[in-house]
Formats: structure tokens, sequence, C-alpha cells
């Protein structure tokens, strides 16, 4: 069940949430006239961001220890770096009335 959601359409809270993905990245036809340019700029793309979380989990190990030494927590930066975000929208369902929307 949602939590203190209502439905616009007949006020009812006897809703549901659902997570619909959404398309990403372009087609075949963008694919075929921007071929070379679109995969070298993925390439590259998917390379710097490596070079980058590589260099961003070095600087945390290294701050890690220093935190282990001084028997404090840390709480690694890297592990945003890395990870994968998908594209999702939220839409609710009313049980009631059939209604679905965005809240």
């Amino acid at each position: 069940m949602a939590t203190n959601r209502k439905c616009p359409k007949c006020g009812s809270t006897h809703v549901q949430l659902s997570n619909e993905m959404q398309k990403q990245g372009h087609g075949c036809l963008y694919s075929i006239f921007f071929g070379l340019w679109y995969w070298t700029y993925l390439i590259i793309k998917v390379m710097c961001k490596w070079a980058i979380g590589c260099f961003v989990f070095f600087y945390d190990a290294i701050a890690a220890i220093i935190a282990a030494v001084r028997k404090k927590g840390y709480v690694w930066k890297c592990k945003k770096w890395f990870q994968t975000k998908t594209r999702t929208r939220q839409i609710w369902y009313c049980h009631d009335c059939g209604n679905n929307f965005r809240a």
C-alpha cells in the first residue's frame, strides 16, 4: 500500500505504486547516421569514467586506511560513481476507479 497518497479523481487512498522503466539511448537510425562519431564518443566517455573512478577509488582506499588508523569510520565515495543509473518514473494506480497518475 502507498503512504498517504490519494487519487485525485475519486479521493481514495487505495492506490499502488509502480515503477516503469523509460527507454534510454538512441535508436538504430541514429547509430547508422552517426555511428562512428557516436561509438567513439561512447568509448571515450566510458574510459574517462573508469579512469576518474579508479582515481576516486584509490583516494577512498587511502582515506579509509587513515580513518582506520584514527579508529574512525569512513564512507566510501566511489560507490556513487560506479552505480548504474536507471531511469524510472513512478506511476500510482487507483484500485477503486482505475485512474493512473504521477505524484
